[in-house]
């Protein structure tokens, strides 16, 4: 029987790389974003690209409404009878200052890159109970290790992804269920597009894709990556805050 992947937040960048990959290994593929439009070009390149006999299924989803994700979730268990593995990818980014606050820019951003990977949770999770197997990845961000300059409202959405899914480790391993937190650095996507400033160790998304596709395929709990970068912020971190915002106040 083949496994069926579900990717939110499939229409570009490390969304749309790990859809060609798992498209590209046999699975099932059910892909999902706001523009569907663009759900479609990308099912019809994989299908020109490559003659699987397995199937593509496109989803509009906004992650923001939980009902959308609940008829997603239903529509692939009516196509694929079982969901094996999903991939949230959907995220919003703009560099802010609090100078500048833009309160409904911040309030996006927690909506989406947090509250949209709740609303997943509470879809998907009954079913993978249920299954009893089945595993969970969300992308989050080295940006969530400790508070950045310019990133507040999107480093702290993402630091409360690597607390959530720290804290429900253990219950879904319990239900043979696995979780991983995605964190990658600097990968060239329309989100860091947005930057002004040269950002160290840059990667493509084809790079990035293959570093998950490895990683989940060992069931990692963290998948971060590139490795000098995510070990320097690591050890950013667990600095004093005297030499911490020594080394931060220089972003500014």
């Amino acid at each position: 029987m083949k496994k069926t992947c579900w990717i939110i937040g499939a229409s570009q960048g490390i969304g749309e790389a790990l859809a060609k990959s798992y498209y590209a290994q046999g699975f099932n593929l059910a892909i999902s974003a706001r523009n569907l439009e663009k759900l479609e070009q990308i099912k019809e390149q994989f299908l020109l690209l490559e003659k699987k006999p397995q199937e593509i299924l496109v989803n509009k989803v906004d992650v923001v409404d939980v009902n959308s994700l609940a008829e997603a979730r239903d529509k692939i268990l009516e196509n694929f009878g079982q969901i094996d593995l999903v991939i949230f990818c959907s995220a919003v980014y703009q560099p802010t200052s609090v100078i500048d606050f833009d309160l409904m820019a911040a309030k996006q951003t927690i909506d989406v890159n947090l509250n949209g990977f709740l609303n997943l949770l509470n879809v998907i999770t009954p079913q993978m109970v249920k299954q009893k197997s089945g595993q969970i990845a969300v992308i989050a961000s080295v940006a969530g290790y400790c508070g950045l300059p310019k990133s507040f409202a999107y480093g702290a959405s993402k630091a409360a992804l690597i607390n959530l899914c720290e804290g429900i480790y253990p219950e879904l391993q319990k239900h043979g269920i696995a979780i991983s937190v995605i964190n990658p650095g600097f990968v060239k996507t329309r989100l860091t597009d947005k930057n002004s400033f040269k950002m160290p160790f840059i990667i493509s998304v084809k790079s990035a894709a293959e570093e998950i596709v490895k990683g989940l395929q060992k069931r990692q709990f963290e998948i971060h990556f590139p490795k000098k970068f995510t070990f320097f912020l690591k050890v950013l971190r667990l600095l004093p805050y005297q030499l911490f915002f020594f080394i931060t106040k220089k972003i500014v």
